[in-house]
């Protein structure tokens, strides 16, 4: 079949998503996706594309057919999303009965594990951060280390949101995703580090926590910028404030092996599947140890 003389029923679609604003290389992906479908369909059931025609038992065996030779997951969830809102519409305008794309589900894409910093890395990060005397840059690098903020949560605190007590002390998360609010507690160091930055930048409790140069400090792109300083500063290469966050996370379970539910709730994520990719980075650094130990031990020579 020529890409340039799709079936009337999809150019008819084409030309909807155009009138409801679709880009112009949004639009060309569907037809280039919705025509490998159409080809497959008629070279496999010798008949012509017809929406009427195909039933779910044909977008299974495409998914499948895609996967036996190796196509990406994304490229064969991308080809689906396209048949999806194809057949929605066909649907809509009589042109099929039921919706073949309805009960296939996409297909189970590889989750990109965090990167997170070694404690080497973290130490000489830490180290380049304390030699600088910044009590700001100090306290707040702490606190992403130890508690797994989201830059986005750090640089909305206010000061009222830290409370520090002689052993103990926490920090307020007011907005996080959905609205979220939760207390996380502090650390020693995180504790020590904000005392000092507090004492040295007072302010009044619904002051924003952060102050900079020019005022308040609630710019996520300036935290970016603080954090890429100090990583040049250790030799430890390109991180972001994110990184800190994987950091956290994979310390916490390789000191606390499985405990996902409490890692949920201090990272603030509802499901514990979100924090599933964490076990798998600290599975890693666990086998990396072992093999260490393993090179260490007069057995292993």
């Amino acid at each position: 079949m020529d890409e340039h003389n799709l079936p009337h029923s999809i150019q008819q679609w084409l030309a909807f998503i155009q009138d409801q604003g679709k880009a112009a290389s949004t639009i060309a992906a569907y037809g280039r996706d919705l025509h490998h479908f159409c080809t497959w369909f008629q070279q496999t059931s010798g008949e012509p594309f017809d929406p009427a025609a195909v039933i779910r038992r044909d977008v299974a065996d495409y998914r499948a057919w895609q996967q036996v030779r190796g196509v990406a997951p994304a490229t064969i969830n991308r080809r689906l999303a396209a048949l999806s809102g194809f057949f929605k519409w066909a649907v809509a305008q009589g042109l099929a009965t039921q919706d073949p794309t309805a009960l296939v589900k996409s297909v189970r894409q590889a989750r990109r594990k965090p990167r997170a910093l070694d404690p080497v890395q973290l130490r000489r990060l830490l180290r380049a951060v304390h030699r600088s005397g910044n009590s700001r840059d100090i306290a707040l690098i702490e606190l992403l280390v130890g508690t797994g903020l989201r830059v986005s949560e750090a640089v909305a605190l206010r000061r009222s949101d830290v409370q520090i007590g002689p052993k103990s002390g926490t920090v307020r998360v007011r907005r996080g995703k959905q609205g979220v609010h939760r207390v996380v507690p502090l650390t020693p160091e995180v504790r020590r580090a904000l005392r000092v930055y507090l004492e040295a930048f007072p302010g009044n409790d619904e002051a924003p926590l952060w102050v900079g140069q020019r005022g308040s400090l609630r710019d996520r792109g300036a935290v970016f910028r603080i954090v890429k300083k100090y990583a040049r500063a250790a030799g430890i290469g390109e991180i972001s404030p994110h990184t800190l966050r994987h950091t956290f996370a994979t310390r916490y379970l390789t000191e606390h092996p499985g405990d996902l539910r409490t890692l949920a709730a201090i990272l603030g994520h509802a499901s514990l599947d979100t924090v599933m990719v964490y076990t798998e980075l600290t599975t890693e650094e666990i086998a990396r140890r072992m093999e260490q130990a393993e090179a260490a031990s007069p057995l292993g020579n």
